[in-house]
């Protein structure tokens, strides 16, 4: 009896384990398509949806750069192929924002420029994603929102339902990152701009992840006496964000 209990025991912790493994290769009856993180993330499941939503801001580029490129992961369900396999994407309209329009804010995805890229290679599962933004007056008074699914075709039915769409927010205004902390307080592109204008660092995305606790912790101190020092000179006066809120820090 107890050689039994260590036997299914065994089975299961085995079973935990492949599902975790396989969670890309769920599907063996034919050939999906699928959304998912940075390769190197792939059998972690706490990323699995890291990318969903990214954002991107054309305010720190000088203003020779028209436009950009914002990669996504997307990943080929049940195994290589002997030859290469395109797959399509769509944009799917957002109710109650600012949609992206293609040939205004971004690059069509039908576009020879764009769409010879969204193809699996032979003898792989991955592919990076090019989404190419344009950087068109109207961004300087408001942020676009493209959501893009993939769908099937003759090469690809679909994968799992929560990876089938991605959606990116760009802007050519100061536009709150991703990552940004509770620890910050209530964002507000005032405060953002206090921020790097107090520290000399963009505070984007990119500076976000890459700050260690004792560098946050500093930083935040700095950015926090930089208030009560502007406050104080300016008696009667708070600094204020868009709303005219006053700006706090928890």
């Amino acid at each position: 009896m107890k050689r039994s209990k260590y036997i299914i025991a065994f089975i299961a912790i085995a079973l935990i384990t492949s599902c975790k493994q396989d969670a890309y290769q769920l599907f063996n009856d034919v050939a999906r398509i699928q959304f998912g993180p940075d390769i190197s993330l792939i059998y972690r499941p706490e990323y699995s949806f890291t990318d969903t939503l990214k954002a991107h801001t054309f305010y720190y580029d000088g203003t020779g750069i028209q436009q950009d490129t914002v990669f996504y992961d997307i990943y080929a369900v049940g195994g290589a192929s002997k030859s290469d396999r395109a797959f399509k994407l769509v944009q799917e309209q957002v109710p109650n924002v600012t949609n992206a329009v293609a040939g205004t804010h971004f690059v069509a995805f039908n576009n020879p420029a764009v769409s010879k890229h969204y193809v699996i290679k032979a003898g792989s599962v991955h592919s990076s994603i090019p989404i190419i933004v344009l950087r068109d007056a109207s961004l300087k008074t408001t942020t676009a929102t493209l959501k893009f699914n993939v769908v099937a075709n003759e090469h690809f039915q679909l994968g799992e339902i929560r990876n089938l769409w991605r959606k990116l927010e760009f802007t050519d205004r100061l536009l709150r990152p991703v990552a940004w902390k509770a620890g910050y307080g209530k964002y507000s592109v005032a405060k953002h701009k206090f921020m790097i204008d107090t520290t000399g660092e963009r505070w984007d995305q990119l500076f976000i992840n890459g700050l260690v606790p004792d560098m946050e912790s500093y930083y935040l101190a700095v950015i926090k006496i930089a208030l009560v020092d502007y406050n104080n000179a300016h008696s009667g006066n708070p600094l204020e964000d868009e709303d005219g809120q006053w700006i706090e820090f928890p």
